[in-house]
């Protein structure tokens, strides 16, 4: 009892070391906070995460050992910090280093999904994932690699959120919990075995083809092969065999289907600098050098780091979220102008010079100005991604065909108006 009641006192004054910024996930078995440390004085460092997770549904047991790996002298290129571990009553507290960057989802959002981007961050990820399975004996399992769990930032890739991450046990015939997300997770994380290596690399694979289509894959995709007009067939069968149902189907080792990655790119002429692809696609990422002395002695030399490009497609880049903001602001406007021409066109007011002409001299007056020079500005000027991800043919039309396109058809407009200018009534006195 003693034991406990110390447990609990020193769990309290851990927790009392940090000030609550603000609660960033709150679930049944994990609840995920940012917080600041303050200090005898009252100064703060900081942003960090701090996560308490359910230690009865097995969550966390990951944390702990890579917190323990760091202390003794591990050095990781891809995992956050762990600042502190420590059991909270049945919770399992665990205060990192709070990661910046982007996740790959927003990226890939953002850059468009293409070759040149999975060129540059696939074996980046597979270099990430190999930390946990070569970098710990027996090898941790992450079991939720999916894209908001990878995070970008303009010198590394870093692998976050490892609540439900296990530990192989050569023993086990199937997992004791049954977690993951279904886009992502292998058949055996439900039920159909245990989990080892190759369920991370099932999920790298369902990975690959996110970064090649930005479509999250489901059942459909599976049952087509995963066959798209984006990736090349070499590819889409390192895809195929990445994911298959039965793990011993599957390549080994993530380090195996790295290699397998880079044999299709070369095989298909796409790895970067060299094919034709490579030419007509510049790489979405920069591959800054970093200095020797920087690098962990443990670790082999970083493959080229993504550095959060600025897309060669827009001009302008924002957040998806913001991006679809300013994209419902322009189809407002446009409403706006089409129904102004509309009002023109069929009630037109007494005063207004062209409501003596005819409706058809009317329609070609007021409504080119709304659909065929309004309306491409309008278009030119908005965030073009998500019809991109409707109609996915846009995506290889480039944004000086786009401007050509606009150009056109706004030319186009002011003809029309000004040739249907030339048969409106001249008002008395003209």
């Amino acid at each position: 009892m003693p034991d406990e009641l110390a447990e609990q006192l020193d769990a309290l004054a851990r927790d009392d070391c940090y000030r609550v910024d603000a609660v960033l996930k709150e679930g049944a078995f994990e609840t995920t906070q940012r917080v600041f440390f303050v200090g005898a004085n009252g100064a703060e460092q900081g942003p960090y995460v701090r996560k308490y997770l359910d230690g009865d549904a097995g969550l966390g047991a990951a944390y702990e050992r890579i917190w323990k790996a760091q202390r003794a002298g591990s050095r990781f290129l891809h995992l956050p910090r762990i600042v502190d571990c420590y059991a909270a009553g049945e919770q399992r507290a665990v205060v990192m280093e709070h990661v910046q960057g982007e996740t790959l989802a927003d990226v890939v959002y953002r850059c468009d999904p293409s070759m040149a981007l999975a060129c540059d961050v696939f074996p980046k990820l597979c270099e990430a994932v190999s930390e946990l399975h070569d970098g710990f004996d027996p090898p941790l399992i992450h079991r939720d690699l999916k894209p908001s769990n990878i995070m970008l930032t303009s010198s590394n890739l870093t692998i976050i959120d490892f609540g439900i991450s296990r530990t192989f046990d050569d023993g086990a015939d199937e997992d004791t919990r049954h977690f993951g997300t279904r886009a992502y997770a292998p058949p055996e994380q439900f039920g159909y075995g245990q989990t080892d290596v190759r369920s991370d690399v099932y999920a790298l694979g369902m990975l690959l083809y996110f970064c090649l289509t930005e479509k999250t894959p489901d059942a459909k995709a599976r049952k087509d092969g995963f066959r798209d007009a984006r990736i090349p067939e070499e590819l889409r069968q390192v895809i195929a065999r990445a994911t298959a149902f039965d793990p011993l189907q599957r390549y080994e080792s993530v380090t195996e289907l790295r290699r397998a990655f880079g044999a299709a790119t070369g095989a298909a002429g796409l790895a970067a600098g060299s094919g034709s692809a490579a030419a007509a696609e510049p790489p979405r990422f920069q591959a800054p050098t970093r200095p020797a002395a920087a690098r962990p002695s443990e670790h082999p030399a970083p493959s080229a780091t993504p550095a959060i490009p600025a897309s060669p497609r827009e001009p302008l880049r924002i957040g998806p979220k913001l991006g679809v903001a300013w994209d419902v602001v322009l189809l407002a406007v446009f409403a706006l102008f089409v129904a102004v021409a509309t009002s023109m066109v069929f009630d037109p007011k007494p005063t207004d010079q062209a409501a003596t002409a005819p409706l058809i001299v009317r329609a070609c007056e007021y409504y080119p100005v709304a659909l065929l020079m309004i309306g491409p500005v309008l278009y030119f000027v908005s965030d073009r991604r998500p019809l991109r991800r409707l109609v996915p043919r846009l995506a290889n039309v480039s944004w000086k065909r786009e401007l050509l396109v606009c150009s056109i058809a706004f030319v186009v407009g002011v003809l029309m108006v000004g040739i249907a200018g030339q048969f409106v009534p001249s008002p008395p006195g003209f």
